[in-house]
């Protein structure tokens, strides 16, 4: 039975994609047939907190002009999945700027322009993100469900920013989450050699990354 050291589930493994690829092309296009993605460039205002784009870009309006363009950041895990999260960044005189700055550091995001689709400001109630799996990882799919499943619930039960479930409901989701992840870490490993670049969004070796941290032969 393998083992997974729960360190791992704190390291980041969705970040920008390197490219356009076709099944980029594809999620977009189920989006927003009318619209193509480009790359904006990540500026964060210094009173910007991160997942909070909808303020960040309306207090940048008030402030310094422009409007509020919405759309969808897409982010990759690669190997697993591509993902859509509803976003929003600062548009003046053409130029489009991001003004959240995101956990991963990036310094540049590929954005989906989709103006339909706004922000809620009465609710507070957000989009579930989009996901498509790419197809090489046959778990991908469990995880992707449980995600789905896990993030629905969150806004079903959310009074503004205040979330109410139950505990136990809570913390079952949660754990359907990590265990499918873990499935997805595991076959990732399986088919991951020492040298090749890890499986997280770190950049490093895998044998000097998140290879200690699972253990298929127990």
């Amino acid at each position: 039975m393998p083992t997974i050291h729960t360190e791992i589930f704190t390291k980041p493994f969705t970040t920008n994609p390197s490219e356009i690829s076709k099944s980029i092309l594809s999620l977009c296009a189920a989006i927003n047939r009318d619209q193509h993605p480009f790359w904006v460039s990540v500026q964060p205002d210094q009173s910007a907190i991160v997942r909070e784009c909808f303020t960040n870009v309306t207090n940048k309006v008030a402030r310094d002009g422009g409007s509020i363009a919405y759309g969808w950041a897409i982010w990759e895990w690669k190997r697993v999945f591509i993902e859509a999260e509803h976003h929003a960044v600062w548009e003046k005189d053409g130029n489009f700027t991001d003004v959240t700055p995101h956990p991963g550091g990036e310094r540049s995001i590929l954005f989906l322009p989709d103006p339909i689709r706004v922000y809620d400001f009465d609710s507070e109630k957000r989009l579930v993100n989009i996901k498509k799996s790419l197809n090489e990882c046959v778990s991908a799919g469990r995880w992707i469900a449980a995600t789905d499943v896990f993030h629905h619930a969150l806004e079903a039960h959310s009074v503004g920013r205040e979330i109410r479930i139950p505990k136990n409901r809570l913390t079952s989701l949660q754990l359907d989450v990590r265990n499918a992840m873990g499935a997805i870490l595991v076959e990732l490993a399986s088919k991951t050699r020492p040298n090749d670049r890890c499986i997280c969004a770190s950049g490093m070796k895998f044998k000097k990354c998140c290879g200690p941290l699972i253990e298929l032969s127990k």
